[in-house]
């Protein structure tokens, strides 16, 4: 349901804007399998070029449709007092973001944007240590998503500074052969910073961008039971972290209402919970430590329409 919130949010986005993008991502894996918010900020929505005659009061819209790849993914790690144990999975599948940009001007601008994440078939090992058993598991449902707001302020030339706010969510259940289940739900709420760097390349633009954030809020529930009563659940405040992310993209401009492209980004989210006591068949200290990565790469075309906003 929140996956088809989002989407929904995306269309209405480039539905309100009266405009339409379409994209296309690469079917296969562009990216190095050792490497892992992916930046969801589409350049139509953030430049800082006055907004197209016809556009209104929202810049042109962008959608992007990429291949998102990493082989150790996303990592849940369980902290207890003389032990740790991991679970572990390679994230593969495909992204989708919408952004828009509101009243924008030469020199200052608001982004809103959102994006999505559709897995393909998704599984991975629990693994103890020091020793213990260790239990293959596979995952039915995988939701990922994220909102964002970010404001843009001209330095010089094509140089923009860039703040804003990131809400990212993650909900997990992952299924254990041993007939044993776990729940994940992580909402990371990120203050932002970064800037990026806009110019004219051949018959289009090329832009770079860098974001990321020292310090993130949040909270995590932690749920574990099997099929014959044990359980045990914690709801967790996230202590402290880290978020980076890379993009870069390059757009050809076809024609006025038509821009062809394809982009590349890289992001890294490090969350680590305080210590709370597990509850329910047992009472016992613990933390939690949650690593995603990912590359995404992609194409994207937009095309637009008149607006009456």
């Amino acid at each position: 349901m929140k996956r088809f919130l989002v989407v929904l949010l995306a269309a209405a986005t480039v539905w309100v804007s009266c405009g339409v993008t379409f994209a296309d991502g690469f079917l296969g894996s562009m990216a190095p399998s050792n490497i892992g918010f992916l930046p969801i900020f589409g350049p139509g929505g953030i430049r800082g070029a006055r907004c197209e005659p016809g556009w209104g009061i929202l810049g042109k819209p962008q959608v992007y449709l990429g291949r998102l790849e990493q082989s150790v993914g996303s990592t849940w790690t369980l902290e207890r007092s003389n032990s740790i144990a991991t679970a572990s999975w390679p994230l593969r599948g495909y992204w989708l973001g919408a952004t828009t940009e509101l009243a924008p001007i030469d020199n200052v601008g608001l982004l809103v944007a959102g994006s999505i994440f559709f897995p393909q078939r998704e599984a991975g090992t629990w693994r103890p240590e020091p020793g213990g058993a260790v239990y293959d598991f596979r995952i039915p449902s995988h939701d990922w998503w994220s909102l964002d707001g970010l404001a843009r302020i001209r330095v010089a030339g094509g140089f923009d500074a860039l703040a804003g706010f990131r809400w990212d969510h993650t909900s997990v259940r992952v299924d254990y052969v041993d007939n044993t289940s776990d729940d994940y739900i992580l909402n990371a709420y990120l203050p932002l910073i970064g800037m990026q760097l806009d110019q004219r390349f051949f018959r289009g633009s090329l832009l770079f961008r860098v974001v990321g954030t020292p310090l993130l809020a949040g909270r995590m529930r932690y749920h574990y039971w099997d099929r014959v009563g044990y359980a045990e659940f914690g709801d967790f405040d996230v202590s402290k972290g880290y978020f980076a992310e890379v993009f870069a993209h390059y757009s050809l401009k076809l024609s006025s209402d038509v821009n062809a492209g394809a982009f590349a980004k890289w992001n890294s989210l490090h969350v680590k919970t305080a210590e709370e006591n597990l509850l329910g068949s047992i009472d016992d200290p613990v933390s939690w430590a949650v690593d995603i990565r990912s590359w995404t790469i992609g194409l994207n075309l937009s095309v637009g329409f008149y607006s009456p906003i």
